[in-house]
């Protein structure tokens, strides 16, 4: 009999995570009618990564500047985002949600938000509490840099997580990472 690489417990969380996972990506991408990494595209440029550089963007979704400036044509083609030049670098390119963008984006993050409650449904309000806890715990063990916060939450409504409060458990640990610096 093959021997087990680690813990249950661990083998449990990881199966977790790649259940929530399959399932926001139908999720998104049905609410979106767009696949791979077009509907944390829009998320990120609804949320934080509206009219700034395309490198934001691409650090987001973990792609090269090349491939994000394929996304972005992707979004261009469908008029759901625009290009501008910056006012204070024309060579730089910001992007950023057209109205119908906006829209579209408004449906994958209530999609989002449908699959999470309905993966926490029965969970008395306890659970909830201590799961988001340990949840916001391991998060902030993930986040060292701009980039993996932007990574971490290309998917993230910043108005549930407290972003603009400080209650952000990801902008917390960066912060605090770049203020040890």
């Amino acid at each position: 009999m093959p021997e087990a690489h680690f813990s249950g417990d661990s083998n449990v969380v990881g199966a977790v995570a790649v259940a929530l996972g399959d399932r926001l990506r139908v999720a998104t991408e049905e609410a979106s009618g767009l696949a791979g990494v077009l509907p944390a595209a829009l998320v990120s440029l609804h949320e934080f990564a509206g009219g700034r550089p395309i490198e934001v963007l691409a650090g987001a979704l973990r792609v090269t500047h090349s491939r994000a400036v394929r996304v972005v044509d992707q979004m261009e083609s469908a008029s759901l985002a625009r290009r501008r030049a910056a006012p204070d670098d024309r060579r730089a390119v910001l992007v950023e949600l057209t109205p119908a963008g906006r829209r579209v984006a408004g449906r994958v993050m209530r999609a989002r938000a449908a699959v999470i409650e309905d993966a926490l449904d029965g969970l008395s309000a306890a659970e909830r509490e201590l799961l988001a806890g340990l949840s916001a715990h391991l998060l902030s063990r993930l986040a060292h840099s701009r980039r993996d916060a932007r990574q971490i939450c290309r998917m993230c409504d910043v108005q549930a997580c407290g972003h603009h409060e400080g209650r952000c458990p990801v902008t917390i640990a960066v912060d605090a990472v770049e203020a040890s610096a």
